[in-house]
């Protein structure tokens, strides 16, 4: 008996084992249910539910003692109630073990209070005691379609800004061009933009920019965020060339690095710059002619009054002093009278003088261009009291008649300013040569001059000065401190014959 027992012993033990294993498994698989952050829903053949554990009935908004043994269309809207049994019977009959819900992830869920809520889903079924049971695992994904809805329009909204953005936009990723905006269609000359999209853009450069847009496409695939703003050209698809400005920046798209070009439309700009340096140019022309013809006509006064003018006065002294020599003493209210004229003439032939020096020195012509400035600086110095120190070349050289008289007419309007506005006790000139051109640079020691008069744009004296520098490709530099002077410097190359005759 004892043995029989003890030999029954061990298939009870065996057994009580099994059952504490089952219920142990139970427990366990019962924890992880309850324990899930997804819901976990158990229907049976009918599709009542018989599990609904605690992360369900957060999701659904009721809980697991309320709707057990209830159906669970319950949770599901009713337009997709005939499709949920239709995809769950044939899932049964597939004898499949687990998919995904639907041909998507993504389904609609009810919630008891009756709001609608996307959910991913997976079903699997198993059976158990010659029945089957189907499984879902749910997954609420409102927090994640929210975003990738405000995601979705953020982009949308993005797009329609980058639509109406008047410079032409396209972003190119493996050599490619992937996206183009309304304004690179029409810039390009495109009827749709899948007549750009698959293209390289050097299809679209010109061809001497070739190099110049490869080289800024290997230094962006460097690492090198944005390239500078540059004048290129492109070609449309009609062939015309337009003139545009580019600037490019590198960025990754879905972990691939892409390049971001923004191109402007330069063509009527660049054409209107260049109708207006071609007006300019005309301007020059005109304003160099008359200057040389106002030379010419100072030149001609000049001389005739040096010549004519002059020589008769000379005469009318010569006559004057003998008719003097001719007088008695005791006639004095004639030798007074003759006196008189005598000191008029001698006024009237230093005016003249004068008067034909500052319209054009007569030496600039038969002298040249360095004892000319001598005798100006000098002049200068006697009648202002200014000290001139001047620095000039041992030899005078010769730079031609229009860049000796352009020269001699800037040191005049210098010299004339320092006398009315600098209040300065010294001047520097200097003035040197070479093959190539001739430097003239005047510093003066007064009180200087605001910007805006250094800017020369309102003050005539210095625009002439200006103008005159220009009109012979020279560059002018007037620099003034407060306090410390001003400094002006006219650099002008050498004029070849023909650029003298013209």
């Amino acid at each position: 008996m004892a043995t029989g027992l003890e030999g029954e012993r061990p298939s009870g033990s065996s057994a009580d084992r099994m059952v504490t294993a089952m219920r142990e498994g139970a427990a366990r698989l019962n924890g992880i249910i309850q324990s899930v952050m997804d819901g976990i829903i158990t229907v049976d053949e009918r599709q009542d539910i018989v599990i609904f554990n605690p992360a369900a009935e957060a999701m659904f908004g009721c809980t697991a003692a309320n709707v057990l043994g209830t159906p669970l269309e319950q949770f599901i809207p009713s337009r997709f109630r005939d499709r949920h049994h239709a995809h769950v019977g044939h899932f049964g009959e597939t004898g499949v073990t687990t998919r995904r819900m639907g041909g998507q992830a993504e389904i609609t869920g009810l919630r008891a209070n009756g709001e609608e809520f996307a959910l991913e889903a997976s079903i699997s079924q198993v059976v158990v005691g010659g029945k089957k049971l189907f499984t879902v695992i749910l997954r609420d994904i409102t927090h994640r379609k929210q975003a990738e809805d405000a995601l979705r329009d953020s982009a949308e909204r993005y797009q329609r800004l980058v639509e109406l953005v008047p410079n032409a936009i396209w972003v190119e990723r493996g050599g490619r061009i992937t996206f183009v905006n309304r304004a690179c269609v029409q810039i390009l000359g495109a009827e749709s933009p899948e007549q750009l999209l698959g293209r390289s853009p050097l299809e679209l450069i010109h061809p001497e920019f070739h190099t110049l847009a490869a080289s800024r496409r290997a230094r962006l695939r460097e690492g090198l965020e944005s390239g500078p703003l540059v004048e290129k050209k492109v070609v449309r698809l009609d062939g015309e060339v337009r003139d545009v400005e580019i600037t490019e920046a590198s960025f990754y798209d879905e972990g691939e690095l892409a390049v971001l070009a923004v191109v402007r439309d330069v063509t009527e700009r660049k054409r209107a710059e260049r109708e207006l340096e071609e007006s300019r140019e005309q301007l020059r022309r005109l304003s160099t002619s008359l200057q040389t013809v106002r030379e010419e006509e100072k030149t001609r006064i000049a001389r005739e009054l040096h010549d004519e003018l002059g020589q008769s006065l000379t005469g009318l002294k010569m006559d004057l002093a003998q008719l003097g020599s001719q007088l008695r003493p005791e006639q004095v209210d004639a030798v007074n009278r003759a006196k008189s004229m005598q000191s008029l003439l001698d006024t009237t032939v230093a005016s003249v003088r004068r008067i034909a020096t500052e319209l054009r020195p007569l030496m600039l012509d038969d002298l040249g261009l360095v004892p000319t400035i001598e005798w100006l600086a000098q002049d200068f110095s006697q009648r202002s009291g200014v000290a001139v120190e001047l620095e000039l070349p041992a030899a005078d050289f010769d730079v031609g008649p229009v860049a000796s008289t352009a020269v001699f007419r800037v040191l005049q309007e210098s010299l004339t300013n320092v006398a009315r506005h600098a209040n300065a006790s010294r001047v520097g000139v200097a003035l040197r040569g070479s093959d190539t051109g001739v430097e003239l640079r005047v510093q003066d020691n007064g009180k200087g001059i605001s910007p805006a008069a250094a800017g020369g744009t309102k003050t005539l004296g210095v625009l002439g000065m200006r103008e005159r520098t220009a009109m012979l490709g020279g560059t002018f530099i007037l620099e003034s401190e407060p306090g410390v002077g001003t400094s002006i410097v006219m650099m002008i190359p050498r004029q070849s014959e023909s650029e003298e005759a013209n």
